[in-house]
């Protein structure tokens, strides 16, 4: 096996098909086919599945994949030790997160991380755990922070904690009026105030549609946003009311004293926050760094509730 060979398996195993990993590797589908034929008589058995769509792995095919993606990682640490041997300290790390969750944690702990790692570059992206949890699989990430549904056997989760759902409201609106923030309350309070809710495509909006059946009543929905900084500023110049996670109104300063918030009886809480790797890979020195500071943070900021 060469790295060629280990980035033309993977690149098939990635895009499902050998049309479409023909296209990603900007070569012929004949030449392509003609390339894992080769393959295939070196190692004298099949690697794919063929008739299925996607393509999958033969047992074969396994082994071969989780050692092409070795093979893989071997390189990249030799690129980078060559690199440093010859004084070129400054290395990148990729990063992925779900902005409404882990988003306002990483400024939080920037300053500690350039202390310890000045000349590392972070390269954020932001995605859905479906787009991050690919990125990952395709080496374009090296580490990712989400909350998980569908676990992936390729990928390792480590639970960084769960966060409390709490209620949101402008200042001028009856409810903050009423009752002093940080009180603990019924959802129910607040079902004569006008809500933003998160659209149907969004995974919180049936969360928080559960919760507000439970107080049996239909909100008066005014905005339909995404959980955002953007949602949390029509709470304030509206008049307004939403569910959100505690730790972006912990994040964000700003808002803290413009935003009533209140704690619910019911006690709900979001799934967990995980850093997430891929299986085959062992995070280097600086992810395990950024990480712990991201973990650490977070439990001092919703300390809260222990």
């Amino acid at each position: 096996m060469n790295t060629r060979h280990a980035q033309i398996i993977l690149t098939i195993l990635r895009e499902g098909s050998f049309t479409s990993a023909a296209r990603a590797l900007y070569i012929t589908q004949p030449t392509l086919s003609q390339t894992v034929r080769q393959i295939e008589s070196q190692l004298g058995e099949p690697i794919f599945v063929r008739g299925r769509s996607p393509l999958t792995l033969t047992p074969a095919g396994e082994l071969y994949a989780q050692a092409a993606r070795r093979i893989l990682r071997i390189e990249t640490q030799l690129d980078e030790a060559i690199r440093q041997l010859h004084g070129a300290s400054q290395t990148a790390l990729h990063i992925g997160m779900m902005p409404d969750r882990a988003g306002g944690l990483v400024p939080q702990v920037l300053a500690d991380f350039r202390r310890a790692y000045p000349d590392i570059v972070l390269h954020v992206t932001s995605g859905t755990e479906e787009s991050l949890s690919g990125m990952l699989e395709r080496r374009e990430l090296d580490m990712a922070f989400f909350t998980c549904e569908s676990p992936r056997s390729s990928l390792v989760y480590r639970q960084i904690a769960s966060e409390e759902i709490v209620l949101l409201a402008g200042r001028q609106t009856a409810l903050a009026q009423r009752i002093f923030s940080g009180s603990t309350i019924r959802l129910s309070e607040a079902k004569a105030e006008r809500f933003v809710m998160p659209p149907q495509s969004n995974p919180l909006h049936a969360l928080y549609n559960s919760l507000i059946v439970q107080e049996g009543f239909t909100p008066q929905v005014s905005i339909v946003c995404d959980p955002s900084e953007t949602a949390r500023h029509c709470c304030v110049s509206d008049g307004l009311v939403m569910l959100s996670p505690f730790l972006a109104l912990l994040c964000d300063g700003g808002l803290m004293s413009r935003l009533a918030h209140y704690h619910l009886y019911a006690k709900p809480f979001l799934p967990p926050l995980f850093m997430v790797h891929a299986s085959e890979e062992t995070p280097s020195a600086a992810a395990e760094a950024l990480f712990s500071l991201i973990s650490s943070r977070f439990r001092a900021m919703t300390a809260y509730r222990e």
